[in-house]
Parts: structure tokens; C-alpha cells; sequence
């Protein structure tokens, strides 16, 4: 069976994917699961209790590293439906033909190759990376902890991105505040990687730069710049406009 990546790369997977398939009887309805990788292989023995260890089998960690849910298509509409859900959550989208959905034995197999051949280009999207790594460059701790982030920012919804930021920008303001170097690097980092998953209009790198102003008039600048992101998120526009008339306002004033 044929796969077709119409959203995202073959090259590079997300991990997370709407497997669509239209109806065999009606090329307009649109029938869809959702695919997950994950990048934590999961020892399912640990978490079974014992009386129901006798019932599964040889189930090991390879076994749940990837599924879909739900495990046969549901009814989704038209293929802009899947686009709009793809968009909002950043997903792959993976077409996979046409099927009869009254026919669940078949599906439920057309969707377990499905999971088999997604696992397998992402696992060999991360092999690749790793072999590309020089031998003496060993990934240290915080290039590791960068990497989980990114997985964790590519399945967060807009507003736990924000809810992320705002954590994060409390941070970086108390490393400045106390002149932790360290710390105010470490933070940079972080929301730098989350800001590569945040539209460009929430103006993350105005916000960070206001965030390293130190005393009162940084606080209230980057503050109001949390506010306008939220404002975005959630197309409250009157209150966006007086947030920005605020900044310009403060801006002025020469915040330092």
C-alpha cells in the first residue's frame, strides 16, 4: 500500500500524523485516525497488573512505540477539515487511499501499515540525524534537554505554548535580576526553541529583549508583551490595539 505525505516531510516526521483515507463510494468524505510516535520507549510489563500479565502475551517496549487512536477511521467530512486540524496542531497529514468504511477488519489493517511505515521514516529520520553527528561531539546535557523540548512545543496547543512562556520569561527576568549568566543563557535557549513554534506576529524577540531590561519598566514592557501574545491566541483585537498603544506608549517613554 501507498503512502502520500501531503503535509510535512517524508524526511523528516513530526512523530504525530492525521492518516486520512476518502471513501471508496463518495471521494468527498474523508475518514481519519491519528498517529503518534513516541520518542520514550515504553515498557508496558511495568504498568500491567500481575493478574493480567498471562494475557499479554510478548508485548514489549517496540510494541507501543507507536499507535493510532482511534484504531479504525472515524468519519472526519471533507479533506479542509483535515487541513484546518493539521494546521492548528502542526501535524503531518499522510493520505492512504480509498476504503470502504463499512469494512473495519480491512481498515484497522490498512491503518496498522500505516503506523509501521510512519514509525519506520521517523525512526530513520532520527538515525540519520544522530549519524551525522561527528564521533567526538558527543550531545551534552543541554543539547539533549533541547531536543525533548522540541517535542514537547510540536504537541503543546497554542495556549500551553503561551502558558510555557509566560514560565519561561519569569525566569529569564529573575537570572538577569540576580546577574546568573548562566541561567539567562539557559532560558534564552529555551525560548528561543519554543519561539520557532509561534506565529512571527507574537513578536518573541521584542519580548525577550524586554525581558533583559532590568527594574520596573522591563517588567511592565514584557508583561505587556505577554499580553498581546494571549490577546493573538485568543483574536481579542480591541484589547490587542490598547496592549499596543501601551507598548508604544512605554517605548516612548524610554523604558531603561
Amino acid at each position: 500500500m501507498k503512502f502520500t505525505f501531503e503535509r510535512g516531510d517524508l524526511n523528516a516526521p513530526r512523530g504525530h500524523a492525521l492518516i486520512y483515507f476518502r471513501n471508496a463510494q463518495d471521494s468527498e468524505d474523508c475518514w481519519a485516525t491519528y498517529i503518534i510516535v513516541l520518542p520514550i520507549q515504553v515498557d508496558v510489563a511495568k504498568y500491567v497488573p500481575p493478574f493480567l500479565m498471562s494475557q499479554m502475551g510478548e508485548i514489549g517496549a517496540n510494541d507501543l512505540s507507536a499507535f493510532a487512536f482511534p484504531p479504525a477511521p472515524e468519519q472526519i467530512g471533507s479533506y479542509s477539515k483535515v487541513e484546518d486540524l493539521a494546521l492548528v496542531r502542526e501535524d503531518d497529514v499522510v493520505y492512504a487511499g480509498t476504503v470502504d468504511p463499512s469494512d473495519i477488519s480491512s481498515t484497522m489493517m490498512r491503518i496498522n501499515e500505516a503506523i509501521a511505515w510512519y514509525a519506520e521514516a521517523y525512526t530513520d529520520s532520527n538515525d540519520a540525524e544522530l549519524t551525522a553527528l561527528p564521533d567526538d561531539d558527543e550531545p551534552d546535557e543541554t543539547d539533549t534537554g533541547f531536543r525533548v523540548s522540541e517535542v514537547l512545543y510540536e504537541l503543546m496547543t497554542d495556549g500551553d505554548k503561551l502558558a510555557e512562556l509566560t514560565k519561561l520569561i519569569g525566569r529569564l527576568r529573575d537570572a538577569v535580576d540576580t546577574g546568573d549568566e548562566a541561567l539567562t543563557v539557559e532560558s534564552q535557549g529555551e525560548i528561543d526553541i519554543l519561539a520557532h513554534h509561534l506565529p512571527d506576529n507574537h513578536q518573541i524577540n521584542n519580548l525577550v529583549a524586554s525581558a533583559k531590561i532590568t527594574g520596573d519598566a522591563g517588567a511592565r514592557l514584557a508583561n505587556l508583551y505577554l499580553q498581546r501574545c494571549f490577546h493573538l491566541i485568543g483574536e481579542e483585537y480591541v484589547k490587542l490595539g490598547q496592549v499596543e498603544e501601551d507598548i508604544e506608549v512605554l517605548e516612548a517613554g524610554g523604558a531603561s
